[in-house]
């Protein structure tokens, strides 16, 4: 099976990179680019509502 990674994109400096989803912090936790440091709720970057529909399900 394979296992799933969501895109993400920085709000600020539009680096894109993808993440597996376990490896995120909770939703509304805050999260930081790694790229350019600004932090913000992890949703903010994550690209899809698909993606945050997969990120959700990963911590209920």
């Amino acid at each position: 099976m394979r296992e799933p990674w969501i895109d993400l994109e920085c709000p600020s400096c539009h680096e894109q990179w993808e993440s597996d989803p376990a490896d995120l912090p909770e939703p509304g936790k805050e999260f930081g680019c790694e790229h350019c440091d600004d932090r913000r709720p992890v949703s903010e970057f994550v690209k899809t509502s698909e993606g945050l529909e997969i990120h959700e399900s990963f911590h209920v």
